[in-house]
């Protein structure tokens, strides 16, 4: 009999042996390369004088009619000061706003707080079909504004 036990805790000290050594022989897990998925989610409109501007279109934004959400990203190191006209079309209607503000260095704006967000269309025959900008003017500025950005 004792043999037995001697032969049953051999076999289980090779077990883990071979265990342990396969776990020690597992490759590394490769570094992480995604991209956040907000980066490609933007259309880009145009870059300017330091200033890029994006959007991101939602189909049934309100739950009901098309939105727009618009990104600004100063990539200057000074402040600047922005003005353009948003032109947002339907195949029968065309309506517009305009966007005007200030960008810290390197400030990113976006979203229904920073006045970025538009449901431009509520009738219910208009959906939006194209969005363009026109009259853009970024000028830098001197001093930093003390108010809100």
């Amino acid at each position: 009999m004792p043999l037995h036990r001697w032969a049953f805790f051999g076999v289980l000290g090779l077990g883990l042996l071979a265990g342990s050594g396969a776990r020690a022989q597992a490759p590394e897990t490769p570094p992480d390369t995604t991209k956040p998925w907000h980066d490609d989610a933007w259309t880009h409109i145009v870059e300017q004088q330091g200033v890029r501007i994006d959007y991101i279109y939602y189909p049934e934004a309100d739950n009901e009619h098309d939105g727009i959400v618009v990104r600004l990203i100063n990539v200057r190191d000074v402040h600047l000061q922005y003005a353009f006209t948003l032109i947002f079309r339907a195949p029968t209607a065309e309506t517009s706003a305009v966007v005007r503000g200030r960008l810290a260095p390197g400030q990113m704006k976006t979203g229904e707080d920073a006045g970025l967000f538009w449901v431009p269309f509520k009738e219910k025959d208009r959906s939006l079909a194209e969005i363009g900008l026109r009259g853009l003017t970024i000028r830098p500025i001197r001093e930093a504004h003390s108010g809100p950005t």
